[in-house]
């Protein structure tokens, strides 16, 4: 390994150590309030050491987003790479299955999704951030289209389903349904008695069936 390598390997190491320590905090439920001096702390680093490696609190927070793009999409992937005999159909329901999962094992991942989505691309520019956020946008995309142009063949989705639509559908499904649920947990809870977790499987199992063919008997 050159020495250009192993210094941009370093820098990796410690910027995950960052972001595995905010982690940490968010699962101790001090999300809202975290400063610099809390994540320097958790970290075991001097706040002057954090700014070695990230700008500020922003950039951090934003690399979270990423790290929660790249493991979902990962996760994604996988999961439809080991189910290639499924329709479809099939195919979106296992990717509800996946981002409900998600909301489950890391509630951070979908906050972050909840909170960058409605961002301006300008701000990732500032970041340093926005060519990776295309890309990981444009390959979950490239998921939902495959599964739904399948399913379309395979006769599991609805024959007049339009690919792009569908696509639209569903990234609103999720940003809506997640955002809703982080939001509104109080009201789900008091007025609707159900969990976070029941009300975003509850939406996302209602929603799926738009897709779904149905053939006439």
């Amino acid at each position: 390994m050159t020495k250009s390598n192993r210094k941009k390997k370093d820098i990796e190491i410690r910027r995950n150590e960052i972001l595995d320590a905010v982690e940490r905090i968010y699962e101790m439920g001090n999300f809202e309030s975290v400063t610099m001096d809390d994540i320097a702390k958790e970290a075991e680093f001097t706040k002057q050491t954090l700014y070695a490696y990230f700008k500020g609190k922003d950039e951090i927070m934003a690399s979270i987003y990423v790290r929660a793009a790249n493991r979902i999409n990962g996760m994604i992937k996988s999961k439809l790479d080991e189910q290639e005999s499924m329709t479809g159909y099939e195919k979106l329901d296992l990717m509800r299955i996946v981002f409900t999962e998600i909301a489950v094992k890391k509630p951070l991942y979908t906050k972050m999704i909840s909170i960058y989505q409605l961002k301006d691309l300008n701000e990732f520019k500032e970041l340093g951030i926005y060519e990776e956020i295309i890309t990981k946008n444009a390959n979950l995309t490239s998921y939902m289209s495959d599964c739904i142009a399948k399913g379309i063949v395979d006769g599991s989705v609805a024959k007049n389903t339009d690919v792009q639509s569908g696509v639209l559908f569903l990234k609103a499904l999720i940003l809506g349904a997640v955002s809703m649920v982080i939001y509104n947990e109080q009201y789900m809870r008091q007025e609707l008695k159900l969990t976070p977790l029941e009300s975003l499987s509850t939406i996302f199992e209602f929603s799926m069936k738009a897709f779904k063919n149905n053939p006439v008997l």
